[in-house]
């Protein structure tokens, strides 16, 4: 069977680039697909040899700072992509990936992270965070992300199946496409975390630094408490964050693997305020023995055994944080039941889930009448 895997924009190994290395250790001989590939981003993790399609948009000046601000050409790019000599497409989606154009006799699963969030359940917060909510300008991004939404309506019936990364996701699958899907929780390699003994007194934050991820509010309430931060993470916020930040909060830049394991398996407690689909950092602090401290909306509530492996508070607000913080300090939680809750979600038991999942898809595809099947696009 030939396979070919179908990524987004390729930029930093986080949780996506991630799961596309669990689908390579499943498939070693897929052949991989994206918008954009920045090789140089990947040194030293399992993509660091990787071999990528990529579309026009790779030959753009200047692409890998400017990307994200291309969202309203992607849907056109990701179709430009030829993956029409595979027998079985996988997508790995949470904007476009899952539009690429397949016809009947292929098989076609997407893993989605989130329907196009830019677009549907975040659009407002979108508009926000990137300075796009005033007057004309406000008008003009509103009928673009109208086009998307039609677009990804669309592209939505492409797939002949479609497996969602939480329950929070199947949700917002359901109300922007009217589709069903499979609950798969990412894999998260829950093994590389021996939880210390005895844990520091500083509080953790690891994330990609985009606005969405809220990192500029969890350091003003920090700068408040007084109470010892430490970030790691890279993105565009990060001179924002290092101008915000105070003595109490240290900010670490991108850090590999080794150095993110040993400030898990010390720290304190793990800090979280943004809404996350799923949010495979929360799972590796829980492995690493760590509580979490989050904002009790997405995958946070499907991770955290609120209580007893980490507190969720309810308002996405710094005052809510900093009630949080305060209350947890006065807690005492077990590091053994979180390193328990995190097994759940192992890298084993994603590739047993996925693999079964695709045996059944194309299984259903061998048994498919030609006429019946998804048409050519």
């Amino acid at each position: 069977m030939k396979i070919a895997i179908v990524h987004e924009w390729l930029s930093a190994f986080g949780g996506s680039e991630r799961l596309l290395a669990q689908l390579l250790r499943l498939f070693p001989h897929a052949d991989v697909f994206a918008l954009t590939y920045f090789p140089a981003n990947f040194q030293n993790t399992e993509l660091a040899q990787l071999r990528v399609q990529t579309t026009f948009m790779q030959k753009i000046p200047h692409i890998e700072r400017h990307y994200r601000k291309l969202l309203p050409i992607m849907p056109f790019a990701i179709e430009t992509l030829d993956v029409s000599e595979y027998d079985l497409v996988i997508s790995l989606s949470h904007a476009v990936a899952h539009g690429v154009k397949t016809h009947k006799q292929q098989s076609h699963i997407s893993y989605i992270s989130t329907p196009m969030r830019y677009a549907w359940h975040m659009r407002d917060d979108y508009l926000k965070l990137h300075h796009l909510d005033k007057s004309i300008i406000r008008l003009a991004a509103n009928g673009t992300l109208s086009l998307l939404r039609r677009w990804d309506t669309c592209a939505s019936v492409r797939s002949d199946s479609l497996i969602a990364n939480s329950a929070w996701t199947a949700g917002h699958i359901r109300k922007a496409w009217a589709r069903d899907s499979q609950v798969i929780y990412p894999a998260v390699d829950v093994d590389r975390f021996t939880p210390a003994a005895d844990r520091g007194n500083f509080y953790l934050l690891v994330c990609r630094l985009v606005p969405y991820k809220l990192a500029a509010e969890i350091v003003k309430t920090f700068n408040i408490l007084k109470l010892p931060l430490v970030i790691v993470g890279d993105g565009p916020d990060l001179q924002k964050i290092q101008r915000l930040a105070e003595a109490n909060v240290r900010v670490m830049g991108y850090q590999p693997d080794a150095v993110v394991t040993e400030l898990m398996n010390h720290a304190k407690a793990f800090v979280y305020m943004a809404t996350e689909d799923f949010g495979i950092a929360m799972v590796e602090a829980q492995a690493a023995g760590c509580p979490v401290i989050a904002y009790g909306i997405g995958g946070a509530s499907e991770i955290v055994l609120d209580g007893e492996t980490g507190l969720l508070f309810q308002e996405q607000t710094s005052h809510s944080l900093i009630e949080a913080v305060l209350q947890f300090q006065s807690m005492k939680l077990n590091s053994e039941a979180a390193s328990i809750n995190a097994a759940r979600f192992s890298s084993e038991r994603f590739r047993s889930e996925f693999s079964a999942h695709m045996d059944s898809v194309t299984k259903a595809s061998t048994r498919r009448v030609p006429s019946q099947g998804r048409q050519t696009e």
